[in-house]
């Protein structure tokens, strides 16, 4: 996808924008950002209910986008002004020469606090990943971070993943698809795989593979705006990391902002593992993904964390 592909579209995308504004946002500096609702993409949402954007002075337009492509097209036109992205994405967007660089952390993984993991049936033979050749296996997308973590899981364990029929299938329908037969593994990520838990069986934590901690997806904006916009980009970055700070201390209160958003069942809130959120932004929270990627073809070239992070936002907090 190239800079063309990204901004055609844009004067649509601009009118149509869903716009979430909080009841209390005062006059200040206004700023329309992008989320996802679900827990990895979600701490606009909590900024934006437990205050942190009105008191900092922020006028937070946020807009709820499924696809990562809309929110890397929004910014690029000057529709939106912050967007959230997985770090796979943004290397790519880096390689065609979109000009876009993180600002703060978002989402990570810990290894202690696993939120995504390759499953199988219940009743399942399979123990390793030799054995996955010639069967049926499921990712969330191709070429996105999930098959990366699988290709590296299939790699270390002697498997050639040429061999193993990897297909598109989303999270909540994996395990319906192991019961039937339709697959015999599939990378599951939290909620669905909270809900999933009592009915498959973990076969492995791929994502230990890249590292016991990294960053899954950050904010980002245009070089251009961070530019005329230092200012604002630096309050945004520190209301971030205070929503994290508050997030990461208070999970109870921060899941019941997530439930309103996600449409989560509060059986399934309860069990899931939640995300702990970044906060500071270091290029090795980036690099072992960006090496991976490149190893294993998901990017043309190898790029570097200090290509897509904002010189004057790293390392802060």
């Amino acid at each position: 996808m190239n800079r063309e592909t990204f901004l055609a579209g844009s004067a649509a995308l601009a009118a149509s924008l869903e716009v979430t504004r909080p009841a209390y946002a005062q006059a200040g500096m206004k700023l329309r950002i992008a989320a996802a609702a679900n827990d990895g993409f979600a701490e606009a949402f909590y900024a934006q209910d437990m205050g942190f954007f009105a008191r900092n002075g922020i006028d937070a337009e946020i807009t709820t986008f499924t696809g990562g492509a809309q929110v890397a097209n929004g910014v690029a036109s000057g529709a939106l002004d912050i967007g959230i992205s997985n770090v796979i994405s943004l290397a790519n967007a880096t390689i065609h020469g979109l000009p876009f660089v993180y600002i703060a952390a978002g989402g990570m993984y810990n290894s202690s606090a696993p939120t995504l993991a390759l499953c199988t049936a219940k009743n399942s033979t399979i123990t390793d990943a030799k054995q996955l050749e010639g069967m049926t296996v499921s990712v969330s997308g191709i070429k996105d971070m999930a098959h990366l973590v699988l290709v590296a899981y299939l790699t270390k364990g002697g498997a050639n993943p040429a061999k193993v029929n990897i297909i598109e299938l989303p999270f909540p329908l994996v395990s319906a698809a192991l019961a039937r037969g339709t697959i015999v593994a599939g990378i599951i990520a939290e909620p669905a795989l909270a809900a999933a838990i009592d009915d498959v069986r973990v076969l492995a934590k791929p994502m230990d593979l890249v590292g016991s901690s990294m960053m899954i997806a950050g904010w980002f904006v245009s070089t251009d705006w961070q530019k005329k916009n230092v200012a604002l980009a630096h309050t945004f970055a520190q209301t971030i990391y205070q929503t994290a700070r508050w997030a990461n201390a208070n999970q109870d209160k921060s899941g019941i902002i997530l439930r309103k958003y996600a449409k989560i069942e509060d059986a399934t809130a309860r069990k899931m593992v939640r995300v702990i959120y970044g906060e500071s932004l270091n290029l090795d929270m980036i690099d072992p993904t960006l090496e991976l990627a490149a190893r294993e073809g998901f990017t043309s070239r190898r790029v570097h964390a200090s290509e897509m992070v904002a010189n004057a936002f790293a390392g802060g907090q």
